[in-house]
């Protein structure tokens, strides 16, 4: 897919900062991005302004040069006001040059963009039947990126892959729905199948050219499923039967813990993604339905705060994110944190994909 090429290089040195130029844009309707650039505790802060709702990526370069080879540090998308992002990678000491290249956007619609933030990942002291692995610590997400509104559903694993696994099907008795989530997948069916629908994307033109489809990071969907809240749930400190797809019986209430309701729902089966209202940010299923994997190995959370954190290099469990459709409420709070091996199957496991930049 091809950029158009919008740009602004932006460099700074120690004590001063200068606007370089601009490359005129090519695309029609676009109006020509800018960069301001200030610091904040010695790091760089870029402040974006373009057509509202383009994504631009922001690159950098430590030289200019006729043969200056540019690197994708982060995605923005321009808003009404001015966006604010801070590049923790490098420090005032350093000299680097920035530009803004708008990215044509992916032919999903199906996808949220999420911006870079700051966000408490984990579970305050007070919330009720929490963890000991949810200690809270302060994380920064850098690179902005897609995520999908949906969880991956039957029809589309099955129109990638050339199967479908899932237990909810006509061969055990349920009708068949190509719009539930699918299930009784590992995590490296997961991954295999944010493989092969890279390269049907790339080979169709349908996304950027240096953009990939993976699972979130832990910190990624903890951060896109809060949505810039700080309650147990993006609904607020209580999960009742009827809000998402979980087993109503057994409600919960951050002060209290679980809460008995003898007539709640339990469906005994997924549902269609969808079926509920949109987080804030526009996703659906971030509770219940199905358990999302998570990219990372699972391990113990870092004393300190920690920006784009990766989990471990090695382990033995992967992470699982969001609750399902036969938990009670409390696993399907924003900081609970399940894992499984990555070779488990489960009519409870499924997953969602984000579209992100490849990292350097």
């Amino acid at each position: 897919m091809k950029k158009s090429r919008l740009a602004i290089p932006v460099a700074f040195l120690p004590w001063l900062w200068i606007i370089i130029g601009s490359i005129p844009p090519t695309s029609f309707g676009q109006s020509q991005p800018s960069l301001g650039l200030t610091f904040l505790a010695g790091q760089p802060s870029l402040s974006l302004t373009g057509t509202v709702g383009v994504v631009y990526s922001i690159q950098y370069a430590s030289s200019l040069s006729s043969t200056t080879s540019w690197t994708d540090r982060s995605l923005l998308q321009a808003q009404s006001v001015n966006v604010l992002w801070t590049d923790p990678s490098v420090t005032i000491a350093n000299q680097r040059f920035y530009r803004a290249v708008s990215i044509a956007a992916p032919a999903d619609t199906n996808l949220a963009f999420i911006e870079p933030g700051t966000f408490s990942m984990g579970s305050p002291s007070d919330e009720a039947e929490r963890f000991s692995n949810e200690s809270q610590h302060v994380v920064v997400i850098s690179r902005g990126f897609w995520m999908k509104k949906y969880l991956v559903t039957q029809g589309e694993f099955l129109a990638v892959v050339g199967g479908n696994p899932s237990f909810f099907t006509s061969a055990n008795g349920y009708p068949d729905d190509p719009t539930l989530p699918v299930e009784q997948v590992s995590w490296s069916d997961a991954t295999n199948y944010c493989r092969l629908l890279t390269q049907k994307e790339l080979a169709a033109g349908r996304i950027p050219t240096n953009c990939v489809y993976r699972l979130p990071t832990e910190s990624e969907w903890e951060y896109a499923d809060r949505a810039g809240t700080t309650t147990a749930f993006y609904l607020g400190s209580t999960l009742q039967s009827g809000q998402a797809n979980f087993d109503g019986r057994y409600e919960y209430d951050a002060a209290l813990g679980t809460v008995p309701n003898p007539s709640g729902i339990d469906y005994g089966t997924t549902t269609p993604v969808g079926t509920y209202d949109a987080s804030p940010w526009g996703l659906y299923d971030m509770i219940g339905n199905v358990w999302e994997w998570c990219q990372d190995w699972y391990g113990l959370y870092p004393s300190g705060n920690v920006t784009d954190p990766r989990g471990p290099t090695t382990g033995s469990y992967r992470v699982l994110r969001g609750g399902n459709w036969n938990n009670s409420a409390t696993y399907a709070r924003s900081a609970y944190r399940n894992v499984a091996a990555q070779s488990f199957k489960y009519s409870n496991i499924g997953f969602r994909v984000v579209l992100a930049q490849s990292q350097p």
